[in-house]
């Protein structure tokens, strides 16, 4: 029987498309997450050269195998850089937990050094401002027993990258109290944690009855308008304007 363009014979002799090579090449490479895309595009365009060619040029079977390969070597990368994605938020939305629970009972009890570790380093409150926020809360609410975060919002720049987030406050006594923080998120040193650690730029608990309290540096908070700095606690009864400003 003589040999055909569609026989099997006649496709082994036919000369091999050199894109349908790399583009099978390519589709294995699935170390690299564009690769897949890379190999779906030369497979389509090998695919279409040899159709083409009719006949006269082989390779069809590596470029629908690298067609294959790439776009599900895509979905793969699509859906663990997603999970990824969601994982290192959560990791980081613990940390920030942590790191709020860990300053205002540093401060309820009084330890103003470890208190000062959980800020920034550009702007640690003075130890009088951590003393007498502790103060307050200790008198209004007592212990934190644990803090949760609503609604985060990515910020600041690429080197130095912050986080805004709403904050849900459990205390011992009063019931639940919202607040918010905003905090640096700085990378940590190669080989070390790849997560960063997050470092608290200002706290501020809501208190429409007694008046907020904050401690750090003045931001915006949500979109809202910019908020007043009180680097000392007011006194129970009075307003967050009467609060002595640390930015004037």
């Amino acid at each position: 029987m003589p040999d055909t363009p569609t026989n099997p014979s006649t496709e082994q002799r036919l000369p091999t498309s050199h894109l349908a090579i790399w583009a099978f090449v390519t589709s294995l490479l699935l170390c690299c997450p564009l690769t897949g895309l890379v190999s779906v595009f030369l497979g389509f365009l090998a695919h279409r050269r040899i159709v083409a060619a009719d006949g006269r040029l082989g390779g069809r079977r590596l470029a629908l195998a690298a067609i294959a390969i790439g776009t599900a070597g895509t979905v793969i990368w699509l859906f663990s850089w997603d999970a990824f994605g969601r994982w290192y938020l959560e990791s980081i939305e613990d940390r920030i937990e942590v790191t709020t629970r860990a300053v205002v009972n540093d401060a309820v009890n009084g330890d103003l050094d470890a208190a000062g570790l959980s800020f920034d380093g550009a702007v640690v409150p003075t130890p009088e401002a951590l003393a007498a926020f502790g103060t307050a809360v200790e008198a209004r609410y007592g212990m934190l027993l644990s803090a949760s975060v609503e609604s985060p919002r990515m910020g600041g720049t690429t080197m130095v990258p912050r986080m805004e987030t709403r904050l849900l406050f459990e205390f011992e006594r009063g019931g639940p109290r919202y607040g918010a923080a905003a905090y640096s998120l700085r990378a940590t040193m190669l080989g070390q944690d790849v997560l960063p650690r997050p470092r608290i730029l200002w706290i501020e608990i809501f208190d429409p009855t007694d008046g907020e309290l904050r401690l750090g540096e003045p931001a915006l908070v949500g979109g809202e308008g910019e908020s007043e700095d009180v680097s000392a606690a007011p006194e129970a009864g009075d307003d967050l304007e009467t609060a002595p400003d640390a930015t004037r």
